[in-house]
C-alpha cells in the first residue's frame, strides 16, 4: 500500500463520502418507495425514488465533501440513516 493511498483510508472524509453516502442514499430510495405518494398510475412511489437517486446521493456526496464540521456531516447522515430505517421497519413490520 502506497503512502498515497494509506492517507486516502485513515482520512475520516473518505468513509463519510464516499460508503456512508451511499449507504444512507440507498436506504433514502428504498424508504421514499414507502412514503412517497403513488400518484394515478400507482407507480410515482417505485419510479421517483429510482429517478431521484443520484440527485440524493449528489446532494449528500457534496455536502459531507464540502462540510467544514465533520461532526455535523455525521450527524445528518445518522439522523437519514435512523429516520428511514424506522420507516422501512414501520413498512416491513407492520
Amino acid at each position: 500500500m502506497t503512502t498515497s493511498t494509506g492517507l486516502l483510508f485513515k482520512n475520516g472524509r473518505f468513509w463519510l463520502s464516499g460508503p456512508a453516502t451511499l449507504l444512507v442514499s440507498l436506504l433514502v430510495m428504498l424508504a421514499m418507495a414507502a412514503w412517497f405518494p403513488p400518484g394515478a398510475g400507482n407507480v410515482n412511489n417505485i419510479v421517483m425514488p429510482l429517478v431521484m437517486f443520484p440527485l440524493i446521493w449528489a446532494a449528500l456526496f457534496f455536502y459531507t465533501y464540502l462540510a467544514n464540521d465533520m461532526r455535523k456531516a455525521w450527524g445528518l447522515l445518522l439522523a437519514l440513516f435512523i429516520v428511514n430505517s424506522v420507516v422501512l421497519a414501520f413498512q416491513f413490520l407492520g
